[in-house]
């Protein structure tokens, strides 16, 4: 009998402050739809920069997604993701920032404490 992978929760956080910031957002929307069965995704929300000396605003967004991938593999998944479009380490444009924030239920990002609007975007989710 084959037993089942148990599923994970994941929450990603998805941001860009480029002058594409909306579309990079949507694109990368379209990268967790294609590899994922079951994601959610909240509004996308202009927020000021956190931590960042630039006069950007931020497009900001989380996805829920479920997945029997673990986390390390979600990981590199997301930065290859931030890779293929174009992002630059170091940059202060930041064309695309993926990061998991909870992996069932659990907080393993520090930006769940230090960014406010993520938590409110978390809450649009659950209903």
């Amino acid at each position: 009998m084959l037993q089942k992978k148990p599923y994970h929760k994941y929450i990603i956080s998805i941001g860009s402050n480029s002058d594409c910031a909306i579309q990079n957002v949507k694109t990368a929307f379209e990268f967790l739809k294609q590899k994922f069965d079951t994601v959610t995704f909240s509004d996308i929300i202009p927020t000021q920069p956190v931590g960042m000396e630039t006069d950007c605003l931020f497009f900001n967004a989380v996805a829920e997604v479920k997945t029997p991938i673990q986390p390390l593999p979600l990981k590199l998944f997301l930065k290859e993701i931030e890779k293929q479009m174009g992002r630059l380490p170091h940059s202060k444009e930041i064309l695309i920032d993926l990061d998991i924030i909870l992996t069932d239920g659990k907080i393993v990002h520090e930006d769940y404490e230090n960014r406010d609007f993520i938590r409110e975007l978390i809450k649009t989710l659950e209903n």
